[in-house]
């Protein structure tokens, strides 16, 4: 499929159903699979190339990790050395397992990279022409290594020739929104896609953000507080603005969660490290230990972008810099705090 002219992308996307086209032009024939999928029911994070995986070991992705999720048979991401780049090409999605890397040929949009809570699906949103076309989503069932989906479906405008592609999706953006119990929801330029992907059959309707953040399956991606441990003895309750966070125990105990200082030589502030002066909590790694994040340093300013993970524990509520993230790590893009979405903290389970 030659993707070098607009009008012949448009005649082939007129013929791609929500299936997906055979074997479209960049993506692999089969994708990678594998019998013995990675570990990722625990905490998983970044540091440089290596991924870190919950049962200790790591995944080498041979450059910077970028954006990148972690199931099947690796680590999925999309990094590049900027110099490797030319104006707004996207880099290209590759796949790092114990073996190696291997190139993909496609572009995934920026924030659309994720994967379904079983690790089974795949999903994005694939910018054509390296950035530069149009957009397709992309739904790959990691089990069999099939493309289930490959659909422009609400991806397009009424008219599309001539269309400055870059232009058009940075004024109405697109992507995935998750998958979830089999569906697949993409966001339109003016629509939600959502594909069955027993059926292959999609669905349109308005996009009508009120309406989607009240549905389960946006919920059951975004868990609000109080979000329980597995044996609902302690949760994490909504924290006020600013202040310390807190864990509270199901007889109505409440902790404040504490930190030593952070200190170098003589008791100096350690300019080295993070400033450990507040952080967040986001989710239970066991029914004793909650998992938060705290800024690492830029400079003399805080970086969010690049957190320092905690884990504080019940009922003492002191927290402890995970080892080998002091520095700033880089989280999967499916993954906030690191750590899966679990239905045994679903305030609704």
């Amino acid at each position: 499929m030659s993707r070098t002219h607009v009008a012949l992308l448009v005649a082939t996307l007129a013929l791609t159903t929500a299936c997906g086209s055979d074997d479209p032009a960049g993506s692999p024939a089969s994708w990678p699979t594998t019998t013995t999928p990675v570990a990722t029911d625990g905490l998983i994070w970044a540091s440089g190339s290596t991924v870190h995986l919950p049962d200790g070991s790591t995944i080498d992705t041979g450059d910077l990790a970028g954006a990148y999720v972690v199931a099947g048979a690796g680590v999925w991401f999309a990094s590049a050395d900027p110099s490797e780049r030319e104006g707004n090409a996207l880099p290209e999605l590759r796949v790092a397992t114990a073996d190696g890397v291997e190139d993909l040929g496609v572009h995934p949009g920026i924030g659309s990279l994720t994967t379904s809570a079983d690790g089974r699906w795949l999903a994005f949103i694939d910018r054509l022409e390296e950035g530069a076309g149009s957009a397709e989503a992309v739904v790959v069932d990691l089990t069999t290594g099939e493309e289930v989906v490959r659909s422009s479906e609400g991806l397009l405008p009424k008219e599309t020739e001539g269309a400055d592609w870059t232009d058009l999706y940075e004024d109405a953006p697109v992507g995935m929104l998750g998958v979830v119990d089999g569906t697949a929801y993409v966001q339109g330029l003016n629509a939600l896609v959502s594909h069955d992907l027993s059926t292959g059959e999609a669905t349109s309707e308005d996009l009508d953000w009120e309406a989607i953040r009240a549905s389960d399956w946006w919920q059951s991606l975004h868990l609000t507080a109080p979000l329980p441990n597995a044996d609902r003895t302690w949760h994490i309750p909504a924290q006020a603005f600013g202040a310390r966070p807190v864990l509270e125990s199901a007889d109505g105990e409440r902790v404040t969660t504490t930190r030593p200082d952070a200190t170098g030589p003589l008791g100096s502030p350690d300019v080295t490290g993070p400033p450990l002066e507040e952080w967040s909590l986001g989710g239970w790694s066991d029914a004793t230990t909650v998992v938060g994040k705290t800024p690492s340093r830029d400079g003399s300013s805080v970086d969010w972008l690049s957190p320092v993970l905690i884990t504080c524990v019940v009922p003492s509520g002191e927290c402890t810099v995970v080892e080998g993230t002091e520095e700033g790590i880089n989280l999967p893009s499916d993954r906030p705090f690191g750590l899966p979405r679990e239905s045994s903290i679903d305030p609704d389970a």
